[in-house]
């Protein structure tokens, strides 16, 4: 090649801010070459930018790659950098995507990069060369992945902006976010691009399975959005993840008994149930035959008991009734505690009593012993009353009663129906008003555990609550001065007999 050919070369190359594999010879300021050293070395890591046009994004530290880039799926984009080299002549040369998507080569002028896998890109760029390098090996190698910024949003610990480096899959740039919030969906994260969602990404399948087919990587342009979690079932006994599972829609016992984990050794899979809560809100014992499995679709709340194959068909079992949210016959793993059973029958209502709740269990004698529990510390989190079940259990959450109670000062003292929001001087109405010495502004409120507060006709009375209706303050003084007078005139009468029999 003429000198003045490859010296305009070389400044084309400066100009699009292609630099050649010489590190030393340019800290030496001396010429850069179109066509460098030999030896590769990778260029330091560039720095942030104090001006980003997107401010605040999560700044992620340097990591290692979780797999070798496949340059098959690997697409490229903008600051991606590859290696070039030409053999045998002994020429390598870097490359840098420019933000039009092209990179500029030399002798070959421009050619597209963006979009392009890496094999794509090794094919085009062979073709661009060819025909001024007869018969050269030509080598294509991602030296150093671009950077950029994708949302994360919806239910994350820190939604926002997150600054990544390709290649970048789903899972870590939740976690770079803080990671799923608690209401949060694992299950059915969705990533968009153009305001539209492209595809969804299943966290739990990834983590229980390790299916990486539900963790694509990232590309720029394309957001992440969690949602609030979806229905939920749970599945016990005999699996090795026993649980609750979110579910997805179209989701079978089958695909339940996968993220599991599958049976155990000593699961019994021809005798298994299927616990339903019925409309009624009782549940419903179903048998679900291994080979109905794939074709019984979940539904929100649905348990699945695989017993264990030693102790079937003595199966052991608690009944839950007097409300709680679920009433009937519920499966019991050995060694299962009232904590651990609690969230498979309670469903957080204001008209069941917690904190009145019961266990009756019948002794070897046949008497039957009650134990008290308040499930309303266990919601909680209070594990310290937790108790171990035992089969024949019946656990009792009685329902609050639908009244109110209002006496002291009014017309006609007793029981009258709750009716939710309503204030303490309709119910006082609902008694037939305050008595002639009763005050409607005056009032005690006890709750059904006794405890007091003070109330007026505005305050809010809840179900089960008991409303005393005092006597007004003028009543009490006109009493009080009646009493006074009353014995002021029995003392003067007292006083004028004893006078009249001392003279």
């Amino acid at each position: 090649m003429p000198l003045f050919i490859r010296v305009t070369a070389s400044a084309m190359i400066m100009v699009m801010g292609i630099t050649t594999l010489a590190p030393a010879q340019i800290i030496r300021n001396q010429r850069p070459r179109a066509y460098g050293a030999t030896t590769a070395t990778p260029p330091p890591a560039p720095e942030a930018r104090a001006d980003s046009v997107l401010a605040g994004p999560t700044q992620l530290t340097p990591r290692g790659f979780d797999s070798p880039v496949d340059p098959a799926t690997y697409i490229i984009g903008p600051g991606d950098q590859f290696v070039v080299f030409l053999r045998p002549q002994g020429i390598d040369f870097r490359l840098t995507v420019l933000p039009e998507g092209k990179v500029l080569v030399p002798d070959a002028g421009l050619v597209q990069a963006a979009g392009l896998s890496i094999n794509q890109f090794r094919d085009e760029l062979k073709k661009g060369l060819a025909s001024f390098h007869h018969g050269s090996e030509i080598q294509c190698q991602l030296m150093l992945p671009r950077t950029f910024v994708v949302y994360v949003l919806g239910d994350v610990t820190t939604p926002g902006p997150v600054q990544v480096s390709a290649p970048f899959r789903v899972d870590a740039a939740i976690a770079a976010a803080g990671g799923v919030a608690s209401p949060g969906s694992k299950r059915e994260i969705e990533i968009r691009e153009n305001g539209e969602v492209t595809a969804t990404v299943d966290l739990v399948r990834l983590q229980r399975l390790g299916d990486t087919a539900v963790n694509p990587m990232l590309h720029e342009g394309q957001s992440i959005f969690v949602p609030s979690r979806g229905p939920a079932c749970n599945v016990t006994g005999e699996v090795w993840q026993r649980g609750g599972y979110e579910i997805v829609e179209g989701e079978t016992a089958a695909d339940l008994i996968e993220l599991a984990g599958g049976f155990t050794t000593n699961a019994d899979p021809g005798d298994m149930v299927l616990e339903r809560i019925a409309e009624s809100g009782e549940i419903t014992v179903l048998k679900l035959p291994e080979s109905e499995l794939a074709t019984t679709r979940l539904q929100d709340g649905d348990v699945v008991v695989v017993p264990d194959k030693r102790s079937f068909p003595g199966i052991d079992f608690v009944r839950v009734q007097g409300g709680g949210g679920r009433d009937g016959r519920i499966y019991l793993a050995e060694g299962e505690t009232l904590d651990s059973f609690r969230p498979r029958f309670i469903r957080l209502r204001n008209d069941f009593d917690l904190s009145n709740s019961k266990i009756e269990r019948r002794q070897p004698d046949g008497s039957m012993e009650f134990i008290p529990v308040d499930l309303s510390r266990l919601v909680r989190g209070d594990t310290t009353l937790s108790v171990v079940l035992q089969s024949g259990d019946v656990i009792n959450v009685p329902r609050l009663e639908d009244i109110v109670y209002v006496t002291g000062e009014v017309m006609r003292p007793g029981e009258v129906d709750f009716q939710r929001g309503l204030p303490a001087g309709r119910y006082i109405a609902m008694a037939g008003g305050p008595s002639d010495t009763g005050s409607i502004d005056k009032l005690e409120i006890f709750d059904d555990r006794g405890n007091r507060r003070d109330g007026d006709r505005d305050s809010v009375v809840y179900r089960g609550e008991t409303i005393l209706v005092k006597r007004r303050t003028a009543v009490v003084w006109g009493n009080v001065f009646i009493g006074f007078v009353s014995l002021t005139s029995l003392f003067l009468s007292a006083y004028a007999v004893i006078t009249a029999n001392s003279n």
